[in-house]
This record gives C-alpha cells, sequence and structure tokens, in this order.
C-alpha cells in the first residue's frame, strides 16, 4: 500500500512537471516567435523611413545659394567682405570675425543675426565653435558697431555692414558650413588662421 502511495505520487509529480515544462516551452516559443516578429516590423519601418529621408532630401531643392562670397537664404543676402583674428572678451583667446554686408530682399524687417545664425556654423579640429564675445577695447568700438547692427532689425529693402564671430580654441584652420532652411548644405570654406 505504501508502495503504491510512492509510485501514485511520483507518477502525479512526472505528470505535473512534464505539463509545467510544455507550457514553458510553448510560452518560450510564442515570445521568441513575437519578439522576431517586432524586431522585423522595427526593421522594416526604419528602412521605410530611410528610403522616405533619402527620396525625399534628393528631390527636395535648395532654399539657399554660395556663390561669389555671397550667401543668400530666404531673400537675404551676405556679402562676406573679409575676415579677421582679434582680442577676445575670454582671457588668453581670440576671436575669428567674419565681416559681412547684409540686403535684406524680403517684404519685411529681419535680424541678421538670427538667419546666419541658424544656417552658418563653425567647426575647429571636428568640435563646433561658439560665437564669444567681443573684447572691450577702444580699437574694438568699430567692431562692436558692427555687431550691435546685426541684432537690431533691417527693414525691406535696406542693407547694412555687420560682423559674425567665431571662438576657436588655438591657430588650427576653421571650417565653416552655410546650410539652407532644410539643414542641407550649400556651401563650406576653409579659413587658415595664421594667415591673420
Amino acid at each position: 500500500m505504501n508502495q503504491s502511495i510512492k509510485i501514485g505520487t511520483a507518477l502525479s509529480l512526472l505528470l505535473l512537471l512534464s505539463g509545467c515544462g510544455a507550457s514553458n516551452q510553448k510560452a518560450a516559443q510564442s515570445s521568441s516567435s513575437q519578439h522576431t516578429s517586432q524586431t522585423a516590423k522595427k526593421i522594416s519601418n526604419t528602412n521605410r523611413s530611410r528610403r522616405r529621408q533619402s527620396s525625399h532630401s534628393q528631390s527636395q531643392a535648395k532654399t539657399a545659394t554660395f556663390a561669389n562670397s555671397q550667401f543668400t537664404i530666404n531673400q537675404v543676402t551676405y556679402k562676406l567682405t573679409g575676415t579677421e583674428v582679434t582680442a577676445s572678451a575670454t582671457a588668453n583667446r581670440n576671436l575669428f570675425v567674419i565681416y559681412y554686408t547684409v540686403s535684406n530682399q524680403q517684404s519685411k524687417a529681419i535680424v541678421p543675426a538670427d538667419l546666419w545664425e541658424s544656417s552658418v556654423s563653425a567647426k575647429q579640429d571636428g568640435k563646433t565653435l561658439g560665437t564669444g564675445n567681443l573684447a572691450f577695447t577702444t580699437n574694438q568700438t568699430k567692431d562692436n558697431n558692427l555687431l550691435n547692427h546685426t541684432v537690431m532689425p533691417v527693414k525691406a529693402g535696406k542693407s547694412v555692414t555687420g560682423l559674425a564671430t567665431f571662438e576657436p580654441k588655438n591657430l588650427d584652420p576653421v571650417t565653416v558650413s552655410f546650410k539652407d532652411t532644410n539643414g542641407q548644405l550649400v556651401h563650406t570654406s576653409h579659413y587658415n588662421l595664421n594667415e591673420h
């Protein structure tokens, strides 16, 4: 009697364990196939999105131009007139200055610095440069006045002279990129700071 209870108990346990194993195996298979299905969907969606972006950027006309030292974007032209390396307000640092004349052909007033900063950037040694500040010295009064012109509204049909600054970390070359309103690269200029 005792032995038949033991055998019955062992058989019950064996059936119970085999039942649990089967349901765990089914759950694992279901989870695995669900994960594979989700991964395939993600890859498919990513590839579709890339194709859309690729065809979109290829078919998208550039909204800015650069020719003869003139960058034109949104009916505003920046005629680059010169460059200089000068003292920065930051101790032991220099500024790379780009001088320009900006002409507003829009039907409304614009702030030159806003459009410039959204479209023009500079890098040195692969790192993006900040704008920096001019030193407050009497020999930079003229440059400070030009900088003030760029943050004041320029009326439709008017032009002003101004400047933009970048603060390099050293005298290594600086690369300035000009982009259109869609972020597409229009032009790249390289400047050797040792020549200034």
